[in-house]
């Protein structure tokens, strides 16, 4: 039986065979292909492959059944999202859109946990700095 759905779940496409599914995760969106029949998950290296508007990416087949594809060089917003999927003796084309999340940098992070972590950096800039002096006096 397949897992349940994890918060931030999005069905990217059906057919009348499978569905598949993508959720965000650390830098990453786990997709997941799941039979319709018998709600089984089709698993195994090579059963999935994935192009993100129209270029491959590459897939990392894990034990829990998802298949990792990696954020790292696509930007934050929509993508097209073509998975090609081997089942049953089959090639099955699933087609949709999937959303990725902004990639949170440094000032992105430390913007968001408000002025307490702008006065934590400059305290650190300002003691690096004293180090640097003080190691060229000496």
């Amino acid at each position: 039986m397949a897992p349940a759905a994890q918060p931030g779940t999005m069905i990217v496409a059906r057919s009348a065979l499978l569905t598949l599914t993508a959720t965000p995760a650390d830098d990453s969106l786990a997709l997941q292909v799941t039979r319709l029949s018998n709600h089984r998950l089709v698993t195994g290296p090579g059963n999935v492959t994935a192009r993100v508007d129209g270029r491959p990416v590459p897939l990392t087949a894990e034990a829990s059944g998802a298949y990792l594809l990696p954020l790292s060089g696509i930007d934050s917003g929509s993508h097209s999202l073509r998975v090609v999927v081997s089942h049953d003796g089959i090639r099955e084309l699933l087609t949709g859109n999937v959303s990725v999340p902004r990639h949170g940098g440094l000032l992105e992070s430390l913007e968001g946990h408000g002025m307490s972590a702008w006065w934590v950096l400059n305290i650190a800039v300002v003691l690096i700095a004293v180090l640097v002096i003080s190691r060229r006096r000496g």
